[in-house]
């Protein structure tokens, strides 16, 4: 019986160390294991650099771009501002666009207005409708522009794809 007893028991010893270097090796790759993963999903067919077709409230001219890191310009009357903005596509047909608000210089700032966008024209209502990554991006947009300013009303504006 002494020499079962001492079989199962250096038996039990050698699964012990066993299991013991397994797990070990396994801990170690497991910190070390990387996951790379995008940044952001990729931009959509709306992606790209718009220019905005009329002045907005008086003398300013505005650009931007829909990327990875959203940006924006305004200049005219003094001003000449640039400002980072986020953005989402929202049911494949509204791209919703949130701007922060930038300082100007000389004490002015642009504020943090917000802008809501569809595709133009046919093909634009087509790729609205379900944003496709494959096909060439939207060479217009129609957007409302809301100021956060409540003194200004909102306006529709049209931007053109630049890039």
């Amino acid at each position: 019986m002494t020499n079962i007893f001492k079989i199962i028991q250096s038996t039990a010893a050698a699964v012990v160390l066993i299991s013991a270097v397994f797990m070990s090796s396994a801990y170690a790759a497991g910190p070390s294991t990387r996951v790379v993963v995008p940044d952001r999903p990729q931009t959509p067919a709306s992606g790209g650099c718009y220019q905005i077709a009329e002045r907005l409230y008086g003398p300013y001219t505005m650009s931007f771009c829909l990327t990875n890191r959203g940006s924006y310009r305004v200049s005219g009357g003094g001003l000449n501002c640039s400002g980072s903005l986020t953005w989402t596509v929202a049911s494949g047909r509204t791209i919703n666009i949130r701007l922060q608000r930038t300082s100007c210089g000389g004490g002015k700032a642009w504020s943090a207005d917000s802008m809501s966008c569809q595709g133009l024209g046919f093909f634009g209502s087509l790729v609205a409708k379900v944003v496709i990554p494959d096909v060439p991006g939207l060479s217009n947009l129609r957007c409302t522009y809301t100021p956060s300013v409540h003194s200004y009303k909102p306006v529709t504006v049209r931007a053109r794809r630049i890039s």
